[in-house]
Order: C-alpha cells, then sequence, then structure tokens
C-alpha cells in the first residue's frame, strides 16, 4: 500500500513547441520538488516525437528527482505509432492506498456536433486539414470510440467491485463531457467540437459512483474545477506558449507591445516572443505558469 504519497497531473505539455530549454525544464522539476509531489502523471501530448524526445524526458524524470512517472498518450504523441503502441500504453492502474488512478487515452466519435451533420464532410476535413491525419488509427473515429468506451466500462466495472478500491480518479487526454466544448455561432470554429473527444464518456463515469474526479486536456483553456453528477473535472492544461496567461499579464505590464488584434493570440505572441523583455519575464513566471496547470491530489 502506497501512504504519504503527493499525485501531481499536467496535461498538453508541449515540449517540443514551447521549446523549454534545460533551464526550463529544471524550472518545472523546482515546481514540482517545492509541492512535494511523489508521483506525477502526464495526461497526454507531452511531445510530437514520442521515442526521441518524450520517452528520453520521462526516464531522466524519473532517474533524476526520483519521481514516479507515468503518462497517457495524446493525439500528438501518437503520431508515428502503431495501433500496437498506442494500445500498450492505454488503460493504467495505479493504486494509491483505497484509491485507484485509471488513465488511459481516449478519442473523440463526432458526437459533441450538435444538429444534423454529414460524417463525410466531418472526416474529409480532418483528413485534409486537421493535425489528426498524420495518426493512422486501425479503425473509423466512431469505431475506435467504441471499442475505448468498451475496455473502459468493463476495467470500472472491475474496481468498483473490489473492496480495496473506494475511490477512483481517472485521467485521460480527450475532453469527456460536452460542458466543455467551444460554443460558438460560427462554424469555421464549431466543427472542431467533432474532434474534442465524446460524451459518452460521462455517460460511462456515471455507472461508477467511486469515480470522483476526472482530469483531462486536450482543449487547451485553463478552468476552474467543474462539478456536474458528483463527478469533479478538471481541466488545466499547460497549452502553447501564446495562450499562456503570463502574456496577457505581460502585455498589461509592457502595453506598449500591445497590437490592435490583441484578441489573437498567436499574432500577439508572434509581436513579443524575440523582445528581451519577454524572455526575462518567461524566465521570471515560469514556474507559476506551470503551478496554473497542475492538478495536484494527496494520499
Amino acid at each position: 500500500m502506497n501512504l504519504d504519497k503527493k499525485l501531481a497531473v499536467i496535461s498538453d505539455f508541449h515540449m517540443d513547441i514551447n521549446q523549454f530549454s534545460r533551464d526550463e525544464l529544471d524550472i518545472f522539476l523546482s515546481v514540482l520538488t517545492e509541492l512535494g509531489i511523489t508521483d506525477i502523471h502526464f495526461a497526454g501530448d507531452i511531445s510530437n516525437a514520442f521515442h526521441s524526445l518524450t520517452v528520453p524526458f520521462l526516464r531522466q524524470l524519473a532517474t533524476d528527482r526520483n519521481l514516479s512517472v507515468t503518462y497517457n498518450l495524446g493525439n500528438h504523441d501518437m503520431v508515428g505509432l502503431s495501433e500496437k503502441e498506442i494500445s500498450e500504453h492505454d488503460f493504467q492502474v495505479k493504486m494509491f492506498g483505497k484509491t485507484a488512478f485509471v488513465s488511459f487515452h481516449g478519442w473523440y466519435d463526432y458526437s459533441f456536433l450538435t444538429g444534423d451533420f454529414d460524417v463525410k464532410k466531418v472526416v474529409a476535413f480532418k483528413n485534409s486539414f486537421y493535425f489528426d491525419r498524420k495518426i493512422r488509427r486501425a479503425f473509423d473515429d466512431i469505431k475506435t470510440t467504441g471499442l475505448i468506451l468498451t475496455k473502459l466500462e468493463n476495467l470500472l466495472t472491475e474496481l468498483s467491485a473490489r473492496s480495496d478500491v473506494e475511490r477512483i480518479i481517472v485521467s485521460t487526454h480527450f475532453v469527456p463531457h460536452q460542458h466543455f466544448i467551444i460554443n460558438t455561432r460560427y462554424e469555421k470554429f464549431a466543427r472542431f467540437n467533432a474532434y474534442l473527444g465524446s460524451q459518452h464518456f460521462h455517460e460511462i463515469f456515471l455507472k461508477f459512483p467511486k469515480v470522483s474526479d476526472v482530469i483531462f486536456g486536450h482543449i487547451h483553456h485553463r478552468m476552474t474545477a467543474v462539478s456536474t453528477d458528483n463527478i469533479n473535472y478538471h481541466a488545466r492544461p499547460l497549452g502553447y506558449t501564446y495562450e499562456w496567461k503570463m502574456v496577457s499579464q505581460f502585455l498589461k505590464l509592457y502595453s506598449q507591445y500591445q497590437i490592435p488584434e490583441i484578441w489573437h493570440l498567436r499574432k500577439r505572441y508572434q509581436a513579443i516572443k524575440d523582445l528581451p523583455e519577454w524572455k526575462e519575464f518567461r524566465r521570471q513566471h515560469l514556474a507559476d505558469e506551470f503551478l496554473s496547470a497542475l492538478t495536484v491530489f494527496d494520499f
């Protein structure tokens, strides 16, 4: 039995896209140390290069800091992996006393789309423009998600029947509840809801009262925890640098660098990313950014 453990979960780390230096990764480790974290879990989208970047990084974390390191995959992690490799890392269970920590990748089945829609157009858009066109799954999205839902229900049934399991915490990458989808009247953006996740994950969780918390990412919007149907949902992804809270903080402090299209996150970041003032600001505030993206559980 593992006692006196402290688990931190972070999603959408994107270590390559965010161009983390060795010093910045050390800042992340220092945050974990200061919090007294014993176990760190990455809930998907660690990098775009699983074998060459992610695996060495996770191994170094475990070795250098004596951390227990676990993960589930996100869509970015799956690029270049076979279905067999994806499955090998799926559906893991780790016990913290009488709490079972379940992690699985997740996927999507277009169930977040509203009204009438043409499945063929949804698939065509994905295969032409969306990032996930680079991923080769064995089956189509709806069947893939259906298989995952079956495995998830079977695993939760097994865990719920165990007398040594009093609580279940779940980590996944994709969105498990419609509360978190993109609410917009613009079809251009609403179409991305198809690839966010599935409402059916929540429907599965509802069958098991021992499920207390679900952590996920993928949407790149940090929110306060939302409790619905006695389940606490945590969405605190780190996301891309241009989405970070510190960019807004920087522009508030250095208003001379604001651009007219301040609403355009990428453009406003492009306008400051090479400034010496920004680089120093990032160095000073990166620990706070990491901290705001962590979901922590004490056991």
